[in-house]
């Protein structure tokens, strides 16, 4: 794969890229492990909006409890769709390494 990178890629270094990628199954987003660790954000989030709803909503001068409830829930889960998203890029980043170990 490194000597692709030493000169300028041909055909026939493309058409054996394309094989390999067409030889391998690939499960996409339905790859176990990223099916599970979706699943494990998702739990996080609904752990996250309970202690929101129960612990941390309080009614004050400036805000009503209603008000304090609905921004606990929406920085909850912008909060868990950020991480979820960093964690899947890394994932699957490491599914289809672009170098590989010599």
């Amino acid at each position: 794969w490194l000597k692709i990178f030493n000169r300028r890629p041909t055909r026939k270094d493309f058409r054996s890229i394309f094989l390999a990628m067409a030889v391998g199954s690939s499960a996409g987003f339905f790859a176990s492990g990223l099916m599970s660790g979706t699943f494990t954000f998702a739990i996080l989030g609904a752990a996250g909006t309970f202690a929101a709803l129960t612990c941390f909503a309080k009614e004050t001068p400036n805000i009503t409890k209603g008000e304090s409830c609905r921004l606990g829930v929406v920085v909850v889960w912008i909060s868990v769709f950020c991480m979820w998203l960093l964690w899947a890029c890394v994932y699957m980043h490491q599914m289809v390494p672009l170098l590989y170990p010599q």
